[in-house]
């Protein structure tokens, strides 16, 4: 079984961008119970037991034949697990993603914003585990005996996302129908992604956007049930808590500047508000 560490997780994923991608066999739980943000996107296909997760605050539960396709940047926790879960993990560097994304028309990711598990059948499982191994067989190539070992890696992701795409129909369906709501929400969140750091503000994303503040936290609010500025506070909590747990190499000083607050007392401030204890309180009780 694998077991995943944060801290070991996060040495991991770091150095993705590096290997393009990682694949995980034999995952038994998972790393926090804590809601954090995916640095990459994570494919898992569940092979065996039952698990309640939560994506983007929206809770789903998983059992055997069960694929999810989490895209990078957006709000994930591990609720539960039974005790004989098992599912196999990819993760894909954002270079492999984008490279991907820029040499195949078909390769959309959008649909997995919005609806990012489906439940298939053993067979469809099977073909996207055998993609998997094809996967893993051209990561472990070095050097000179696979010289083209990238552009290998990109065209097995298109062939795993052909499958997909065709497994999930009635899902991308229902998808096809989304709410403009939805759609300005998967680019609020991108923005989120890229400026959190530099901006807490809601008018800011929502100049970026072409919009009024309040019409675009209303567009979010009717398809998430959050408005915007609850999504930027709890983005950057989760932000903050995947900090907190995986990097003890940061000091909470480094992490509240890493986010963008003035001074260590008002990421202090915001944190207490939000969970009812400080950034050093929830450290220690997640110490390992």
């Amino acid at each position: 079984m694998t077991t995943l560490d944060p801290t070991v997780i996060e040495q991991q994923v770091q150095n993705i961008e590096n290997t393009d991608a990682l694949v995980l066999k034999d995952v038994h739980r998972f790393p926090t119970i804590h809601s954090v943000v995916l640095p990459k996107m994570v494919i898992s296909i569940v092979q065996k037991g039952t698990a309640r997760l939560s994506f983007d605050y929206s809770e789903h539960h998983v059992a055997p034949n069960y694929v999810a396709i989490f895209p990078a940047k957006h709000i994930f926790s591990g609720l539960h697990t039974s005790e004989d879960y098992s599912t196999t993990l990819v993760i894909l560097s954002e270079k492999l993603v984008e490279d991907a994304r820029l040499t195949s028309f078909s390769f959309n990711l959008q649909p997995y914003h919005i609806k990012p598990i489906a439940q298939l059948t053993e067979t469809q499982v099977n073909s996207i585990l055998s993609i998997v191994e094809m996967l893993e067989l051209i990561l472990q190539q070095k050097g000179p005996v696979l010289p083209h070992r990238h552009e290998a890696l990109c065209s097995t992701l298109h062939i795993l996302f052909e499958f997909l795409n065709a497994f999930r129909q009635e899902e991308n369906k229902e998808i096809d129908n989304a709410s403009r709501g939805s759609l300005v929400y998967i680019k609020f969140m991108d923005l989120l992604a890229a400026h959190y750091s530099e901006e807490h503000k809601v008018n800011f994303y929502a100049e970026k956007l072409c919009l009024t503040p309040k019409y675009m936290s209303k567009l979010i609010h009717d398809a998430t049930g959050y408005g915007a500025n609850a999504w930027i506070d709890q983005y950057i909590l989760a932000k903050s808590k995947l900090l907190l747990i995986s990097r003890k190499d940061l000091s909470v000083q480094a992490i509240s500047q890493t986010l963008g607050f003035p001074e260590q007392a008002s990421f202090t401030r915001f944190f207490r508000n939000l969970t009812g204890q400080s950034p050093r309180e929830f450290r220690f009780e997640n110490m390992r």
